[in-house]
C-alpha cells in the first residue's frame, strides 16, 4: 500500500513537472511571437516610407527652386562644383559632386543602349543667368522670356543640380521641345530616373512650373526622390505640396542699357 502511495506521488509529481514546462514554453512562444510580431510592425514598409519633403537650403540636393521661391543667398554659389567626366559640347559643364557623379552615371547607362548624350550648360552663376535673361527680354520681350528663361536666383542652374542635355547631331531639335519625341528625349523620359535626375518640365505643366516645356532640362534630387516623382507623374511642386508657380512674386527691374532704350 506504502509502495502504491509513493509510486502515485512520484506520477503526480511528474505530471505536473510537465504541465509546468508546457505552460512556461507557451509563454515563451507568446512572448516571441509577440516581439516578432512588435518587431516586424515597427519596420517601415516601403508603402509608408514619407517621401522627402521640400527644402528652402540650396545646399539640399531637395531644395525648390521655381519663381515663387528664389534661391537665398540668391547669389548662391556651391562649393563642390566639378566638371562632369562626360561629354560636353562647351569648355565647362560643371555640377555638384553628388550630381555629377549621378550624370556620369546616366551618360554610362544611356550609352550601354546607344544613346548619345551630350551635356550642353550645367552650373551657371548669376552673373551668367542674368546675361542670358536679359538677352531673351531684349529679343522676345518680357512675358516670352519669362516662358524659357529663368531669372537670376530663381533659376536651378544656379544650384549646381540641373543640366541640359543634347544630341549634337540633330540641330532642328536642339534645346526644342522635338527633343522629347527623339530617341535620346524618350530614353531620358523613361530612365533617368533611375540616376536620380527627372525631366523637371513636363510638358503641359506650365502652369504649375511657370516653364515651357523643356524636356532636356534634367534635375538632380536622389534616386529615392527622382523614382517617387517619375512614378507619381507629378511636377515638384504638385509632389512636394506647394502652389503652383506660374508667375514672379516681384517685379524685375531693368539693368541700365535696356531701361534707357536704343540710342
Amino acid at each position: 500500500m506504502a509502495t502504491r502511495n509513493v509510486l502515485l506521488t512520484r506520477i503526480l509529481a511528474v505530471a505536473a513537472c510537465v504541465t509546468l514546462l508546457m505552460m512556461v514554453s507557451g509563454d515563451e512562444e507568446s512572448q516571441d511571437a509577440g516581439r516578432l510580431e512588435g518587431s516586424a510592425s515597427d519596420v517601415p514598409t516601403e508603402v509608408e516610407r514619407e517621401p522627402a519633403p521640400a527644402q528652402e537650403s540650396p545646399e539640399s540636393v531637395h531644395v525648390l527652386v521655381n519663381k515663387q521661391n528664389p534661391l537665398s543667398p540668391r547669389d548662391y554659389a556651391p562649393d563642390d562644383l566639378r566638371n562632369v567626366d562626360a561629354p560636353h559640347e562647351f569648355a565647362d559643364a560643371p555640377l555638384r559632386e553628388e550630381a555629377a557623379g549621378a550624370y556620369e552615371q546616366l551618360h554610362a547607362a544611356a550609352a550601354e543602349e546607344g544613346i548619345d548624350l551630350w551635356a550642353t550648360t550645367a552650373y551657371r552663376d548669376g552673373d551668367f543667368q542674368e546675361t542670358l535673361y536679359e538677352q531673351r527680354r531684349l529679343v522676345d520681350g518680357p512675358e516670352a522670356a519669362d516662358r524659357v528663361s529663368a531669372r537670376p536666383g530663381h533659376s536651378e542652374h544656379q544650384t549646381g543640380l540641373a543640366v541640359d542635355v543634347a544630341d549634337l547631331q540633330d540641330r532642328e531639335c536642339y534645346l526644342h521641345p522635338c527633343f522629347g519625341d527623339s530617341e535620346q528625349g524618350r530614353w531620358l523620359a523613361d530612365h533617368a530616373y533611375e540616376s536620380g535626375f527627372i525631366i523637371r518640365y513636363p510638358e503641359g505643366a506650365e502652369a504649375i512650373t511657370g516653364f515651357a516645356y523643356e524636356p532636356w532640362h534634367l534635375r538632380y534630387l536622389g534616386t529615392e526622390t527622382a523614382q517617387e516623382v517619375h512614378e507619381s507623374g507629378l511636377t515638384l511642386e504638385e509632389f512636394w505640396d506647394r502652389s503652383p508657380a506660374p508667375d514672379y512674386a516681384e517685379s524685375y527691374e531693368l539693368d541700365d542699357a535696356e531701361s534707357s532704350g536704343p540710342d
